[in-house]
């Protein structure tokens, strides 16, 4: 006899039976009697561990976040400049490393391009949760980091900054759902993460002798320093 699961292994079962429906169909074709199905559960459980079906479809997107106790760490770290690079390095690392090789994040992916190709509702509503989650401490971190000299102001608000960073790596991980990269980027992907944190921290006003200070101090993700960020180097080819 299988073991009872509990609460959260219950519900996580539910999202992980979902994911590829809503994948393959998009929300509003999957129905919760499919859903049930799929989890081998009754509807009634599901209404029971989400209160709608567009409650399910927002958890499945933001599983990443919350399941993942180094988010939570980032949250509580103080307003600073190093905040804002750990925040920018984390997005990167999401989008740029770890999401082109997870079969199962690039299907959380084409949900959200379904739903955009859709009428977009549910997708404002992630956007909606992630504003509240991220914000605040990104926008602290960007104030603390102008109060240090150490960015320069500049036209673009910090809001609008956390949307284009968000945006730039979303599309870098969509250029790579087939499961390989469909740009032919001139350098390993590693490399690519480095740059991609360049871009976005210069983009957002960060002085360049800042940014090279912390990354020889945290060795942007899987990267290693190279002591002049500037230089022109041989690209790797891409396998």
């Amino acid at each position: 006899m299988a073991p009872r699961l509990d609460s959260a292994a219950r519900r996580k079962a539910i999202l992980d039976a979902t994911l590829p429906l809503f994948a393959r169909k998009g929300f509003a074709a999957t129905t919760t009697k499919e859903i049930a199905q799929a989890a081998g559960v009754s509807e009634g459980l599901i209404f029971k561990h989400f209160p709608s079906k567009a409650s399910l479809y927002e958890a499945i997107i933001l599983t990443c976040i919350d399941e993942d106790p180094d988010y939570a760490r980032l949250l509580t770290l103080p307003p600073s400049t190093a905040t804002l690079v750990r925040i920018v390095q984390a997005l990167v690392l999401y989008f740029v490393i770890e999401m082109p090789a997870s079969e199962e994040e690039r299907a959380r992916h084409r949900l959200a391009l379904i739903s955009l190709l859709e009428d977009g509702e549910f997708m404002r509503h992630v956007y909606d949760s992630l504003r509240v989650r991220f914000l605040p401490t990104f926008t602290a971190a960007i104030e603390a980091a102008a109060a240090a000299g150490e960015l320069a102001a500049g036209p673009v608000e910090a809001e609008n900054g956390l949307w284009m960073a968000d945006h730039l790596c979303t599309t870098m991980a969509w250029v790579c759902l087939s499961g390989q990269s469909v740009v032919p980027y001139p350098c390993g992907r590693e490399d690519l993460a480095r740059q991609t944190i360049w871009f976005i921290l210069r983009g957002l006003g960060l002085r360049d002798d800042v940014i090279a200070a912390h990354e020889r101090t945290d060795r942007f993700p899987h990267v290693p320093f190279d002591p002049n960020p500037l230089s022109q180097t041989e690209p790797d080819h891409p396998e």
